[in-house]
């Protein structure tokens, strides 16, 4: 039998990587996989046409395998596509996941900031068309790209997965292993400001634009859009508090003292409602440090689903900071659902306090928006935070997201990170490594 095309090998190579595939994510295991009898030519060739459709997915029923599904689902539709010669735009281009926080909500654990960013991440993907596989750690990371190398535009990993990866024999691509994934496609979902990737900040992806590193960012206009718009004239007349922890409350780390909420709540009429658990690592409240004013609508050491905190959340007429957590994703649920954020200033220059470049805050994202969207709160004013609260329930406002939230703004600068020569800027950099230009350990491209 005569090897006809670089397009028939293609196909007949997927076809035996596929059903592995299926197999190892599956969970069945080679020793599930019947003995192979050796097939002459002509057999080999036929049984791949007429063989095909056991590859087709095995649907799991239970969350906890979600993720497998839609491995199975990427990879069945990337083989008969290629097979068939009408991919669509973005099919072949494959983006590994191989952290936490993309798996663990498909297995119906806790939905956090981290969570919210890998969701829309996902959501701008499967819009662009790029095929998508999920890998629970680096080492099955290593095997699917083993099977789908220059297919592979992109591993989305965790910081410290990264740095464990190029210690590692046989993960990251080295001389030693001229299989293993090349530096230069690893990149860090990282939800800070800083560079946490060996080859630098461009290298790492950031949620918000911190101005240092790559500026992916996040849409939380879906997930809103689940949830109806409460008219303003039948929301309760309370505030939503943003603190799901209780030691955000203790002196050392609270931005308002417990008095500041009695003083809102008598002179506004507005009550105070929040969700929050007590962690045994935490210090702990003691008499006094938490308002009387405030209720806790949180059941004993359990955090609020994501469709109760929306109910609660798009019922009120603000939401109120107290110094952490930062840079929370809330505030901008908030704003989509018609809700206003007062956000806590809890550093400033005491010469000029309305220079806003010298604030910090909460959520200094936030502070170029003003009243009555946002309304910054320095850290000891009792009389502006009551005025605060005041105001955001006089002054309601609809439904506002920010243009850098909304999820073709994601898609956009995801194309821009996704189809740059990141092998070219690699290569740049390791020359300068070279001649001592720039520091930092050497690499394979």
């Amino acid at each position: 039998m005569k090897w006809h095309s670089q397009k028939t090998r293609a196909i007949v190579f997927l076809s035996l990587a596929l059903l592995v595939i299926f197999y190892w994510t599956s969970g069945l295991g080679f020793r599930h996989i019947p003995k192979i009898t050796a097939l002459s030519d002509e057999r080999f060739w036929s049984s791949v046409g007429a063989n095909v459709d056991i590859m087709a997915p095995t649907l799991y029923s239970d969350h906890k395998y979600s993720w497998i599904n839609e491995n199975q689902k990427t990879s069945y539709a990337l083989f008969h596509c290629i097979s068939r010669g009408d991919c669509a735009q973005n099919q072949t281009k494959v983006v590994l996941i191989a952290h936490f926080d993309f798996i663990d909500p498909m297995e119906g654990g806790f939905i956090g900031g981290e969570a919210i960013w890998a969701g829309s991440t996902i959501r701008a993907l499967g819009n662009m068309g790029y095929s998508v596989l999920y890998a629970r750690n680096l080492d099955t990371a290593g095997q699917l790209y083993t099977i789908y190398g220059h297919l592979v535009k992109m591993v989305i990993a965790s910081p410290g997965d990264i740095e464990h990866c190029v210690g590692e024999e046989r993960c990251a691509r080295t001389a030693a292993n001229p299989a293993g994934i090349p530096l230069w496609k690893f990149f860090a979902f990282h939800f800070w400001s800083q560079a946490a990737h060996p080859l630098g900040s461009k290298w790492t992806l950031s949620p918000e634009d911190y101005h240092t590193n790559s500026y992916l960012g996040y849409s939380i206009e879906a997930q809103c859009s689940r949830y109806p718009f409460i008219p303003h004239s039948e929301r309760k007349r309370q505030a939503y508090i943003l603190a799901k922890f209780l030691n955000f409350f203790t002196p050392e780390q609270r931005a308002w003292q417990p008095d500041f909420f009695d003083a809102a709540a008598d002179a506004t009429r507005v009550s105070f409602v929040m969700a929050s658990v007590e962690l045994s690592d935490m210090p702990k409240l003691r008499p006094g440090e938490l308002s009387p004013s405030i209720e806790n609508i949180a059941r004993a050491g359990e955090l609020f689903s994501q469709d109760e905190f929306y109910h609660v959340l798009s019922h009120s007429v603000a939401l109120v900071g107290v110094g952490h957590p930062e840079i929370s994703p809330t505030p901008y649920d908030a704003l989509c659902l018609g809700v206003p954020f007062v956000n806590p200033i809890v550093a400033w220059d005491t010469n000029d306090p309305n220079d806003r470049t010298r604030w910090t805050t909460q959520h200094d994202l936030l502070i170029e928006f003003s009243a009555p969207y946002v309304y910054h709160v320095f850290k000891g004013d009792r009389d502006g935070f009551v005025n605060a609260i005041k105001s955001a329930a006089e002054n309601p406002i609809e439904s506002y997201v920010l243009e850098r939230m909304k999820i073709g703004s994601v898609e956009y600068r995801l194309g821009r990170i996704l189809e740059h020569d990141w092998r070219a800027e690699a290569a740049e950099l390791l020359q300068a490594r070279k001649t001592g230009l720039e520091s930092g350990n050497l690499f394979e491209l």
